[in-house]
């Protein structure tokens, strides 16, 4: 027997409605004539009997090719979208969350450096760099960050990819706890 599972279809199997992209789907595959067979099906169409004889049954969410397309890229990558959240900050506490993300980005081969360079009249240094996936430049400040605000930017970071990745499991009173942490020390 071949294995080989496909993507979801883009209509019901039932209504022949087509899916519209975040649409609740319920999927099942069954075996017909030596080889496993697809079956979607909206949630307004299912019907527990289509279950009958499946080898298994799950619910998921239809996703549009196209729409997924419109996505800004970095809504792929945790590490790139809480860099262009940090990035747009003034604070420093961000400003060290970008700083440090985009190092990591470097080393990580999306981000390419462009340039470095220093600016004389606001005593800050900053880096260009050309976001390979898509095609953004981006300016990174240094404005001279200490070792504490870059050891706070490096705690801060590690949460937020912790938060993004296991959402579940964020604290959201520690997430508020911090916030004002960070807020006394701006003033």
């Amino acid at each position: 027997m071949e294995i080989k599972i496909g993507k979801s279809s883009r209509a019901c199997r039932a209504t022949e409605r087509d899916f519209v992209h975040g649409d609740a789907v319920v999927s099942l595959i069954r075996s017909e004539n030596q080889t496993l067979v697809r079956e979607d099906y909206g949630m307004d169409a299912w019907d527990e009997s289509y279950a009958a004889g499946a080898l298994a049954v799950w619910n998921t969410q239809y996703r549009d090719p196209k729409a997924d397309q419109l996505e800004p890229p970095e809504t792929f990558s945790p590490l790139r979208q809480v860099f262009y959240e940090a990035a747009v900050s003034e604070e420093r506490l961000e400003l060290s969350i970008a700083f440090l993300a985009a190092q990591l980005l470097r080393r990580q081969k999306v981000f390419r450096l462009l340039k470095e360079f220093d600016q004389a009249e606001n005593e800050t240094r900053g880096a260009l760099y050309a976001d390979r996936i898509s095609d953004r430049l981006i300016e990174v400040r240094d404005p001279n960050l200490t070792y504490e605000e870059l050891e706070k930017g490096r705690e801060a970071l590690l949460e937020r990819l912790k938060n993004r990745e296991h959402p579940e499991e964020a604290d959201p009173e520690h997430a508020v706890v911090q916030g004002a942490e960070q807020g006394n020390g701006q003033e």
